[in-house]
């Protein structure tokens, strides 16, 4: 942390040169750093996770963070999952792989728990995965950024094995926000209860609002294509670029989910999910989230933040 502070305050990270690193952050060696003069982003590779989106200068950035395993390593062998925080990308349907040989709740290790391989280049990041023995698929993601924004493009290539239908999931871990909204489905029901139950879902208008709930773990969806979190001196909005109308979607249709996590990690999940495709040897599919960082405007109530971000 000390080292990432440093190089700040020196002046290294630059719009011309936004890419630092490797270097150490919150104990793990090998941290870059994607910089302008609005955003600051931290991926690392070594557990293949973008861990921090915050403002130039701050040391606490939005992402929630597990403070038990900073600068851990990962744990392909652990037979319950180890939960690092940030921002990664599993396959869904969930359905098809959620459970390990041991009966547990486990997220595919290529895509959970391994260290990714990486290449800079002059405005961006590059982390490629091995392949996944389960699915015959590898996975990509691009970091680039931008004015207003980090993008990140996932893809799944297919590269060995039988036809298989996936999607492509990003999960965001974020701290406890004051609320998280989304666009509701256009008629009833207005969202899909994934598990629960979930209590104080609010819609309004074309919007859906919802809290963290704090004593059971629960889950939403929508075909919304934009997410947005609100704390008490920030927002991020995350938009999906993805054609609703290219196919089916997982969990009832959905795209945008949420999930809230209860006091023990007190964390929600913004989730973009893309369309179910299938893949044949050769293919690829891929969807691009753009992660906009901003700033509550004085005086301005959670709600009326969502309403400035969404415009409904």
């Amino acid at each position: 942390m000390r080292a990432l502070l440093a190089l700040l305050a020196l002046g290294l990270i630059s719009c011309t040169h936004p890419v630092a690193g490797p270097q150490v952050y919150e104990g793990w060696p090998d941290a870059y750093v994607l910089a302008n003069k609005n955003l600051e982003a931290v991926i690392v590779p070594s557990i293949g996770r973008l861990m921090d989106l915050r403002r130039p200068g701050e040391t606490t950035g939005v992402l929630w963070q597990n403070p038990a395993l900073l600068g851990q390593p990962v744990r392909p062998q652990s037979s319950v999952w180890t939960n690092f925080g940030g921002d990664k990308t599993w396959p869904a349907p969930e359905s098809v792989w959620m459970k390990n040989a041991s009966g547990q709740w486990m997220p595919p290790t290529v895509f959970d728990q391994t260290a990714l391989a990486v290449r800079t280049s002059k405005n961006g990041l590059l982390l490629t995965s091995p392949i996944d023995p389960q699915s015959g698929v590898y996975f990509t993601r691009y970091f680039g950024i931008y004015a207003d924004s980090l993008e990140v493009t996932t893809t799944y290539y297919k590269v060995a094995g039988d036809p298989i239908e996936i999607a492509v999931w990003v999960v965001t871990q974020l701290r406890d926000p004051q609320i998280v909204a989304t666009f509701a489905n256009p008629e009833p029901p207005y969202y899909t209860e994934l598990f629960g139950p979930t209590p104080r879902v609010e819609i309004e208008g074309k919007l859906l609002f919802w809290d963290r709930q704090k004593a059971i773990p629960a889950k939403i969806g929508t075909g919304g294509k934009a997410l947005v979190w609100v704390g008490s001196q920030h927002t991020l909005k995350i938009d999906l670029q993805v054609d609703r109308t290219a196919g089916r979607f997982p969990d009832h249709g959905s795209s945008a989910e949420f999930y809230t996590s209860p006091d023990a990690q007190p964390y929600v999940e913004l989730e973009t999910v893309g369309p179910i495709v299938k893949l044949k040897r050769g293919d690829s599919v891929q969807t691009m989230n753009a992660y906009r960082l901003g700033d509550r405007l004085p005086g301005e109530s959670a709600k009326d933040a969502v309403y400035r971000l969404l415009k409904p």
